[in-house]
Parts: C-alpha cells; sequence; structure tokens
C-alpha cells in the first residue's frame, strides 16, 4: 500500500506540475484556437472513457489518439493538457454515473504517466538526428509515448500488485501490443484526415475510433462486473455469520498476493483469487445454527460443518466460468500431513492454490473476533501457524504470508 500511495503521490505531482508548465508555455498559441483547443480536450476525456482491458491487470485508454496528434498539429504543450485532463474527465464522467472503479489518486496518477511518457518522448526526438517531417515526428513521438506508456505501468503494477516485473512484462505486452499498435494506426490515421481537412478531422475521425472500439469497454466492464458478482456471492454466504463478514474478500486479497511471492504464473494466480473468494460456498446448506454456534460443535454437527468443501466444489463445478477452481474450494481443508479433509491427501498431492488458501483463511480466522473469543493479534496468529507448519500447513505459504504481511506493515 505504501509502495502504491508513494507512485501516485509522485506522477500526481508530475501531472500537476506538466499541466501547470504547459498551460504556461503554451497559453499565447491556445488563445489563437480557445475553441479547438477545449474540444480537443474534451475529446481527448470522451475517448479516456473507452478503458481497454489487457491481461493479467492492465488497461488502456484511447485518449493518446487525440493527445499525441493534437502536440503534432499544435504543439506539446497542448498535448500534455489534453493527456493530464483526459483521465479526470473520464473520472468526473463515470463518477455522475456511479460507474467509475478508480480511486482520485489512481486517476491523477494516470494523467501524470501519460504527461510524462509524452514529455519525455518529446524531449527525445529533439536530440534525435531525424529529418524533420511531420509524419516521421508523429509516428516517432506515438512509438515513444506509448512504448514509455507500457514501461510505467508495468512498474506501477508490478509494486502495487506485488507481481514481479520479469514476470509480468511478457504477458502484459503480449495483450497490450494488438492495442498499442492499433493507438499508433488510429493516431496516423486521425492525423492523416486532420491533414486534409483541418481541426473538424481530428473530431470526426476520433469519435468513429471509439465508437470501433467501444466493445473493448464493454467487455472490461463484463470483467469487472464478474468479479463484483463474485465479491457479493461471497459476502452473501459471509453474512450468514455476522463475525466473518469480508472473510472471503480478505482471504482472496491474502491469497493472490501470497501466490505472487511463491512466483506462481499469473493464470493460476487469477485462479486462486475466484477459488478464494469461493471457499466458502457450500456453507450456504449449512444450517445457520452451526456456523453461528458460540461454543464447540458436536461430532455430528463438525460432520455437517465438513460437508461444505464438497457442496462447495459440486456448485462450482457447475458452472463453466468457475470450475477451473474446483479443486480449491474442494480441498482447502486438506492437512499438509494428510490428517484433513476430505480426501486426506498430503504435501504436494494436495493443489498449490488450495494449500495457500487454507494458509490465509486460517489466518483471518484467528484474527477475527468470534462470539466465544476475540481475535488474535497479527504475531500471536502467526505464531499459531508456525507451530501447525508442516503438520496442518504448507510451511512455504506460511511464510510466504509472512512476507505478505511485513509488505503491507
Amino acid at each position: 500500500m505504501r509502495r502504491k500511495f508513494l507512485w501516485q503521490a509522485a506522477f500526481s505531482v508530475a501531472g500537476g506540475l506538466s499541466l501547470s508548465s504547459a498551460l504556461v508555455l503554451s497559453f499565447g498559441t491556445m488563445a489563437t484556437h480557445t475553441v479547438w483547443a477545449i474540444a480537443t480536450t474534451l475529446l481527448a476525456g470522451l475517448a479516456a472513457l473507452v478503458v481497454i482491458p489487457v491481461e493479467p491487470h492492465g488497461f488502456l485508454y484511447l485518449s493518446p489518439v487525440v493527445f499525441l496528434v493534437s502536440s503534432i498539429a499544435f504543439g506539446v504543450g497542448e498535448g500534455v493538457v489534453a493527456a493530464v485532463l483526459a483521465p479526470i474527465l473520464a473520472y468526473l464522467a463515470s463518477y455522475r454515473t456511479a460507474s467509475s472503479s478508480q480511486s482520485v489518486g489512481d486517476v491523477l496518477a494516470v494523467g501524470g504517466e501519460a504527461a510524462t511518457s509524452l514529455a519525455v518522448a518529446s524531449g527525445l526526438l529533439r536530440i534525435l538526428p531525424f529529418a524533420e517531417s511531420r509524419w516521421l515526428d508523429l509516428t516517432l513521438l506515438s512509438t515513444l509515448t506509448l512504448l514509455l506508456s507500457f514501461l510505467l505501468q508495468a512498474v506501477r503494477i508490478s509494486s502495487a500488485e506485488g507481481v514481479r516485473l520479469r514476470r509480468l512484462v511478457g504477458p502484459l505486452l503480449r495483450s497490450s501490443a494488438p492495442h498499442l499498435l492499433s493507438l499508433l494506426v488510429g493516431t496516423l490515421l486521425v492525423w492523416a484526415v486532420f491533414s486534409l481537412i483541418g481541426p473538424l478531422g481530428i473530431l470526426l475521425t476520433a469519435v468513429v475510433i471509439i465508437e470501433l472500439y467501444y466493445p473493448w469497454k464493454l467487455l472490461g466492464d463484463q470483467r469487472d462486473l464478474f468479479l463484483k458478482s463474485l465479491q457479493m456471492i461471497s459476502n452473501a454466504v459471509d453474512l450468514k455469520d455476522p463475525y466473518t463478514a469480508h472473510h472471503s474478500r480478505r482471504v482472496s486479497m491474502y491469497a493472490v498476493r501470497m501466490a505472487r511471492i511463491l512466483d506462481t504464473p499469473e493464470e493460476e494466480v487469477e485462479r486462486i483469487r475466484i477459488g478464494a473468494l469461493m471457499h466458502d460456498i457450500g456453507k450456504i446448506g449449512v444450517p445457520g445454527g452451526i456456523i453461528r454456534k458460540p461454543s464447540k460443535l458436536t461430532d455430528e454437527e463438525m460432520e455437517t460443518m465438513k460437508r461444505h468443501v464438497e457442496a462447495g466444489a459440486s456448485i462450482v463445478e457447475e458452472l463453466e466460468i468457475l470450475n477451473r477452481s474446483t479443486d480449491i474450494v474442494q480441498h482447502h481443508h486438506e492437512n499438509f500431513d494428510g490428517t484433513g479433509y476430505p480426501a486426506g491427501l498430503a504435501g504436494q498431492q494436495i493443489p498449490l492454490g488450495a494449500r495457500i488458501v487454507f494458509v490465509a483463511d486460517a489466518f483471518d480466522a484467528l484474527t477475527t473476533d468470534r462470539p466465544y473469543r476475540q481475535g488474535r493479534s497479527t504475531t500471536e496468529a502467526l505464531g499459531v501457524l508456525d507451530t501447525n507448519a508442516s503438520t496442518q500447513f504448507d510451511p512455504r505459504a506460511v511464510e510466504a504470508l509472512k512476507k505478505v504481511l511485513r509488505s503491507t506493515e
């Protein structure tokens, strides 16, 4: 969290300084075409509403199509103004419709990253020995800006999500490359029309590109809706016991970070995320009186409680979009020494995701208040996990949790 805050603060400041400098330096030229300057900035904001999801955790805006052309047509200063303000305008528009999923810090940092990339790319072009050509300038400026933006985003995700940069860059580049190329082609297309009919060409062509790319925004919205739906389902299960509200969400957060510390591929991380959110879904079929019982369960009640793992696996298995996480849901109560349930698996026989979720689940349970006891401190809970490492818990998963907790202090 500290790294994310520092990143947001640094690039929010960078964005603010870039915007102030650009307004001061470009005020004279902007005054000669105020209407077009305002129009292109608003258009960049409209383009920023189209958020293109890229796996595993990134996203791209369409706004570079506008502010890159504006940089060549009217000057880099005006491009910087549009780059900084575009995500802010998009956020305000989304906020009014209650559809924004980003924080103010994220939005300001994204604008700062875009402005920094544009300014650095422009500076590099000034010192590179290329012949003057506005087509070549735009191509090089666009390429450098998009690549710098990609690198900044990769570093931001690596820092905020705990993903190792070397593991992140490859998958992120593979999913981003077609869109980066499309943004470059779109930028050149907008410039071609601008060269023919003037500033109106930016507006007309950019609107067409936004319309063509809008399905990618819907795809991103569907993914967000899917994850939010899973969180709502897990919350509904957790609320059967008021003492475990949002338990599954916290377990998912711990499990994802633990998996990344263990150098788990991102595809598996996403499987673990879903498995952690759904790990207690089988408790829907457990009577509330057993779940909320303030004293020790009887043997019969314990057998009923144990059946929640297989019930949950049955529920998840029926849904194609979730069934890749079935084994995590089914085996997240297997002890490392083979004395757990439901199958008595041991050691490496237990799926890695299930071992991770088991430790995250136990830690959150230990630190949460219950009717019959107060939640333990982090130190006490880790002591319990250490004592039971190699018997109940995977020692590697316990060490991964410790690293997660240290990184969030």
